[in-house]
């Protein structure tokens, strides 16, 4: 068996660093050229945006091996061995904020995201229906 074993963690290897590859690429996503958009100049005015970044990563490995009778079987002996690993992974940018720089000074406008307001207020409707709904319940 624990050739067998032996085997499983050498192929195993690989796989995890592919995991870490992976990882580094989708944190490669959050650097400051990334958040900060090159600044584009019109006349006196030099125009930067800023995003929101997020990277989310989730992998996990297992392995397991075995040795006992198996009762199904006309052998006294059994033996199993076994393994696998997965992950995956997102990202998500947009924009939150233009940087305007002028004669005039530095200003900062945020960029008012209509859908996540929206979402937001229906959760919240939601949540509160729910706790009302418990409350007249009892």
């Amino acid at each position: 068996m624990s050739e067998n074993f032996n085997k499983l963690i050498l192929e195993s290897v690989p796989d995890q660093k592919s995991a870490n590859e992976l990882m580094g690429r989708l944190f490669d996503v959050t650097r400051p050229d990334a958040v900060f958009s090159q600044p584009v100049t019109v006349g006196d005015h030099t125009i930067i945006n800023a995003s929101e970044y997020s990277a989310t990563l989730g992998m996990g490995y297992g392995g397991g091996g075995g040795t006992g009778p198996n009762p199904d079987e006309s052998s006294p002996q059994g033996s199993g061995i076994g393994g696998g690993g997965g992950g995956g992974g997102s990202t998500m940018a947009r924009p939150v904020a233009t940087i305007i720089i002028s004669p005039s000074g530095v200003r900062v406008e945020p960029i008012v995201d209509v859908t996540k307001i929206a979402i937001t207020m229906f959760t919240a409707l939601g949540a509160m229906a729910l706790a009302l709904g418990k409350m007249k319940g009892k």
